[in-house]
């Protein structure tokens, strides 16, 4: 495995954390300026193909006034077929929920990165949830119309 300078790995993990910030505090519409021109981000919200498709799922999510908390813990950051990666853990809690201090999903981040410049922007990101409480609401789902988006259903 090749070795990940302390520098990008630091990078990574202050775009993972503000990817999270600005999806918890009412920046969603921002989020596209963390992805990369030919971005793709597949998960529970659908398949999202390039940034003009995260800014559309960003504005729309704006709509929707309930709160959301991302919890991201053991970032690992590592090269792949010469690809900077990392995988992360999320726990998301929603206050939509009968109990907003449960989690509403427990998962990865499996995330790709492409250097743009002198920043490193995500190139792929795929949602994993690995537990999911079926009590919780869903959050705004990406539509056939957002252009760019593959609805993936549940």
């Amino acid at each position: 495995m090749t070795r990940v300078s302390t520098e990008d790995r630091l990078a990574v993990m202050a775009l993972l954390a503000e990817h999270a910030y600005r999806n918890d505090h009412g920046l969603t519409d921002t989020l596209w300026e963390l992805y990369s021109e030919k971005c793709r981000s597949e998960g529970p919200m659908g398949t999202m193909v390039g940034r003009d498709a995260i800014r559309q799922w960003g504005v729309r999510r704006l709509s929707d006034p309930s709160k959301v908390r991302h919890v991201l813990s053991n970032v690992r950051v590592f090269r792949s077929e010469g690809r900077l990666c990392s995988t992360s853990y999320y726990v998301a809690f929603r206050d939509t929920h009968a109990s907003p201090a449960t989690p509403a999903s427990v998962g990865e981040y499996h995330d790709t990165f492409e250097k743009a410049g002198d920043e490193w922007l995500l190139a792929e990101r795929r949602v994993v949830p690995v537990f999911t409480n079926a009590d919780a609401p869903r959050p705004v789902v990406a539509s056939p119309e957002v252009a760019g988006t593959e609805d993936e259903g549940r």
